[in-house]
């Protein structure tokens, strides 16, 4: 994880999960008795998710992205925004030999390329197989005191939401964003790097990236950097295959 200390409070980026070598995936521990089976703990997720359908999309469009390293695996999170492209952190896609994406039901999709941003710490991967959902990107970015809610994978496992609230815009405090960013005051973990923000109605307005490692202060690129970005460069490109 990379840290940087602002104000006194240490923030850090959501990195994840470590091992050596260039062994298999390990598979993750069961959080709890149906965790064995990523179809029921899928399920649970949507059951438990606020009655809205607009929610319920958010989830459904909700990706946990590993990447796999010579000498790591790091996992995050990430989500769709049409039936090949999804969105997440460039520092998790960062050093893959292999990318690998898992839909919230389960099912694991080969990943056709993946592409960085420059303006951001912001990453396009684009998928063979259709992803599930998709979830739309908000119009404007939140304002001070908005509920939200983030919708991720916090420490690699089940699919989770977290309900928080947006306290304002602030300039990046990893120094990866040319524009100012948002802090929000939601639980995060290692893993929910990539997680969508989305507001009451479900639509993205923000992108995780960073947790402080006192309180649950976390950072978000705001959806106007994320327009901004998708507009600024193509599809992601087969040549950065993983």
């Amino acid at each position: 994880m990379r840290r940087s200390v602002v104000g006194g409070a240490a923030v850090v980026v959501l990195g994840a999960l470590g091992t050596a070598g260039c062994a298999a995936v390990p598979q993750l521990p069961p959080v709890d008795p149906v965790a064995a089976d990523p179809a029921a703990v899928a399920s649970s997720a949507v059951a438990s998710a606020d009655a809205a359908d607009v929610l319920r999309t958010a989830v459904s469009a909700s990706v946990r992205v590993r990447t796999v390293g010579c000498t790591s695996v790091k996992t995050g999170s990430g989500f769709a925004l049409d039936a090949h492209t999804l969105v997440t952190n460039a520092h998790v896609v960062k050093g893959a030999e292999q990318l690998q994406v898992d839909t919230w039901d389960g099912h694991q999709l080969a990943v056709a390329g993946s592409v960085t941003a420059t303006v951001a710490d912001l990453a396009v991967v684009s998928t063979r197989e259709e992803l599930p959902a998709t979830v739309p990107l908000a119009s404007a970015d939140p304002v001070g005191g908005e509920a939200v809610t983030v919708v991720g994978y916090p420490h690699g496992e089940a699919l989770a939401t977290a309900t928080g609230v947006i306290t304002g815009p602030v300039d990046d405090p990893l120094h990866t964003a040319a524009a100012q960013v948002l802090r929000l005051e939601a639980p995060v973990a290692p893993g929910s790097s990539g997680s969508a923000v989305v507001d009451r109605s479900g639509a993205v307005v923000g992108v995780v990236y960073a947790g402080a490692t006192t309180g649950e202060d976390a950072y978000a690129v705001p959806v106007s950097t994320l327009r901004a970005a998708l507009a600024a460069q193509g599809p992601a490109d087969a040549s950065a295959r993983c």
